[in-house]
């Protein structure tokens, strides 16, 4: 049966009738082409985004490093000048004690001691010079003095030990032993023993007889006596 005219498919401009698209010549090479670019970009564009991905990442890396040690280095110098700003005299003390290092002690008297600071208390320090121990009051030190290659010491931190001279010599007293006084003119120091400790007070009694007064306050440091 031969259908109307108006049934049957009417060819599109450039096409013959009966030819499929992809049977026309060049329609193989055109697809070809177009899914070779296609791959070919698709590919390109992948590889490089990788590559600059890969790139950048790095450098963010290193850049991050970088910046981190520079804090680093920031927050280094501000905690050591926070504890230098926060540093005591008795903290000083504190930490050559604990480290056992030896010092010189430079006294207002003039006098110097040779050695290591064994204790600090409340307003004394404990210096072991030699084969002797010498009692200095805090206020009397002028000077500590290092070995060249010591190690800085700040003193960021509290002083230890409650225990004042006064309640020192206080406990020494009931055992009556012979004490060298030495105040602020140490060319005439007091030698003799401990008998008593007032409220201010001192009382020594001398190797040559007779008895002394001290001035509790007058006293700068204090040793053992020598025996003679």
């Amino acid at each position: 049966m031969v259908g109307r005219p108006d049934e049957q498919s009417n060819p599109r401009p450039g096409e013959r009738t009966g030819e499929r698209r992809g049977d026309r010549p060049g329609d193989g090479l055109s697809d070809g082409l177009s899914d070779g670019l296609s791959d070919g970009l698709s590919d390109g564009l992948s590889d490089g985004l990788s590559d600059g991905l890969s790139d950048g990442l790095g450098a963010w890396v290193g850049r991050m490093l970088v910046a981190d040690a520079a804090q680093q280095r920031s927050d280094g110098y501000w905690l050591r000048r926070q504890a230098e700003e926060e540093g005591t005299f008795a903290g000083v003390l504190a930490d050559l004690a604990e480290r056992t290092t030896p010092v010189v002690v430079q006294i207002s008297n003039g006098r110097r001691h040779r050695g290591f600071v064994t204790a600090l208390c409340a307003d004394f320090a404990v210096v072991r010079a030699g084969r002797r121990d010498v009692l200095v009051r805090l206020d009397a030190i002028g000077a500590i003095r290092t070995l060249p290659r010591e190690r800085v010491t700040i003193g960021d931190r509290p002083a230890a030990g409650a225990v004042s001279l006064a309640e020192a010599l206080a406990a020494m007293a009931a055992e009556r032993p012979r004490l060298l006084l030495v105040g602020q003119d140490a060319a005439d120091p007091v030698s003799g023993e401990l008998r008593a400790v007032g409220r201010d007070l001192l009382h020594v009694r001398l190797d040559g007889g007779g008895s002394a007064y001290v001035a509790l306050a007058s006293v700068i440091e204090v040793s053992a006596a020598e025996s003679g």
